[in-house]
């Protein structure tokens, strides 16, 4: 597995050696009556077979993990998640079936997820929507190729462009310059960037999209579909806080049920999966599935937890029953609620670009109380003990889930009450300028989403060239060795062999001082920065 990575990422050649809610049942649109369907999805096999394999006490276990199921677990692991959970952390013993090559209970689960999702073909990840979306680039661009990525991916998709070694064209998403955060994909910024390919003669492998986005808005994915498939080209959507789309008539629809090729969900985000859990999904004939199950052959552990392919399998069933979703969406319906008339803070709704934004996530805009996301956010966690999902310059995200209660809800309402009591009318002669200084962050960050990128090189090359430091004054011009994103999301605003331009240093800077985290920084205090 190690080996094979290497030569993939190095591009060497290999001498082997040796030998109320409406729940949507997908299934019936496959030939399947409803019946049958809901029959079939009351099942889950893989939790089936790991409680059969962990549940017998007569076994002398000379079997990977070393901890012999949890008999020789280190106390403190055992104190964290139970003793008896480690019976289940199991490896490929009889009956228990071959991620890498499924064709038991394994498979069987992954059938079923299919169908409850609404795809062709669906593949287990225990390393994340991360290596879903390496193995869904793997599959559809090679090198030379060109992947259409929005400019508000995930980081992810520039390991995969690494790893694929395709060439990147970025499109330019629909920004809030108010807010400062980007909200969807156009069908026209594709259009532009298919024309742009097409008179560089660039062959495009795939496009490659985000959404719904950290803010809960979400693209045009049946026109962006429309537009990929008549130039015969797979769209790609990273739907990973997307997952509970397909489950309840008022969230959004989801990407498959829209045309996409290819979704990527991480499961654990919104459903009830474990940490690190998440499914790729297929359909259609544009991308070849034996290239996505010989990328996660590569991708992928070959020791995978059963734990957390457990959890994915006990998800998907979870997901499918309409009580799952009663108390989340009422705890989100309270939430706004209670949260729409408070003053200094507005929620973010109807914005221009975005198709639909999700119930389960919420964004409050929180510049009125003339404090920062980040601030807001450490208020919650410091003085009410509500922790968000993420902050930014001007706004504080709240996820929900199947874990969310209306006891939940009323929390959230009563802190942030109490903050836009203290905070909203705290007016001050300063107030003037620090909406002027947040301005003009903003539109820096609106800048560096929306700038045609000046790549010196390919990611793929970038990333095997030497690099050194240089003051980060004197970086402007310098073609960047680092990737650089504020974090949360993980959005990145500056890529390895991309020319280094002053306004994005300016926002780096900005964001440091003002209480965010840059990440991928080899210097954290971001005086010098590694160039090419």
């Amino acid at each position: 597995m190690c080996e094979t990575v290497y030569y993939l990422v190095q591009g060497a050649w290999p001498c082997w050696y040796g030998p109320s809610v409406s729940v949507v049942h997908c299934a019936a649109s496959k030939g399947l009556s409803d019946q049958t369907a809901r029959s079939r999805q009351d099942r889950v096999p893989l939790v089936d077979a790991v409680r059969a394999a962990g549940d017998v006490n007569t076994v002398y276990p000379f079997h990977i993990p070393g901890h012999k199921r949890g008999l020789g677990a280190p106390e403190a692991v055992k104190d964290i998640i139970g003793p008896g959970t480690l019976r289940y952390d199991l490896t490929e013993v009889k009956g228990l079936d071959y991620l890498s090559y499924p064709t038991g209970v394994i498979q069987e689960a992954q059938d079923l997820a299919a169908e409850a999702f609404g795809a062709e073909q669906t593949w287990f990840l225990v390393n994340g929507t991360t290596a879903g979306i390496h193995a869904a680039v793997m599959a559809t661009c090679g090198p030379g190729t060109a992947l259409l990525v929005a400019r508000n991916c995930h980081l992810a998709a520039f390991s995969a462009l690494v790893l694929s070694g395709a060439i990147p064209e970025w499109m330019r998403p629909e920004c809030n310059s108010a807010v400062g955060i980007a909200v969807s994909l156009s069908v026209q910024a594709l259009q532009a960037a298919l024309a742009k390919a097409a008179s560089m003669q660039l062959r495009v492998g795939a496009v490659l999209v985000v959404s719904p986005s950290y803010y809960g808005t979400c693209s045009d994915i049946a026109g962006l579909a429309t537009l990929c498939h008549e130039h015969h080209i797979p769209l790609i959507v990273d739907e990973a806080h997307g997952g509970h789309f397909a489950f309840a008539e008022q969230f959004p629809q989801s990407a498959l049920s829209q045309g996409a090729d290819i979704a990527i969900q991480s499961t654990h985000k919104v459903l009830g999966s474990m940490g690190q859990s998440s499914m790729l999904h297929a359909q259609g004939a544009l991308v070849d599935r034996t290239r996505i199950s010989r990328a996660l052959q590569t991708l992928q552990t070959s020791s995978p937890s059963y734990l957390l392919m457990s959890s994915l399998d006990a998800a998907r069933h979870q997901a499918m029953q309409p009580s799952t979703w009663t108390e989340p969406i009422q705890a989100a319906m309270r939430i706004c609620e209670g949260l729409c008339n408070l003053p200094g803070i507005t929620l973010l709704e109807g914005l221009p670009g975005a198709l639909e934004s999700d119930l389960l996530r919420i964004t409050v805009v929180v510049d009125g109380l003339l404090l920062t996301g980040w601030k807001v956010s450490e208020i919650l966690q410091q003085e009410h003990a509500v922790i968000p999902e993420l902050a930014s310059l001007k706004v504080v995200v709240f996820a929900l889930g199947p874990g969310t209660t209306l006891q939940h809800a009323e929390g959230l309402i009563r802190a942030m009450d109490a903050i836009c009591s203290k905070h909203a009318q705290q007016r001050n002669v300063q107030a003037g300028q620090a909406a002027s200084n947040l301005a003009e962050l903003l539109a820096l960050g609106v800048s560096c989403m929306q700038q045609e990128a000046d790549m010196a090189t390919t990611p793929r090359e970038a990333a095997f060239l030497s690099a050194r430091r240089v003051p980060i004054q004197e970086a402007c011009g310098c073609v960047s060795a680092e990737l650089l994103c504020p974090y949360p999301p993980g959005v990145p605003v500056l890529f390895p062999g991309e020319y280094i331009r002053q306004d994005t240093i300016m926002l780096l800077q900005a964001v440091q001082n003002m209480g965010g985290v840059v990440m991928g920084a080899g210097d954290e205090s971001l005086h010098t920065i590694g160039v090419l």
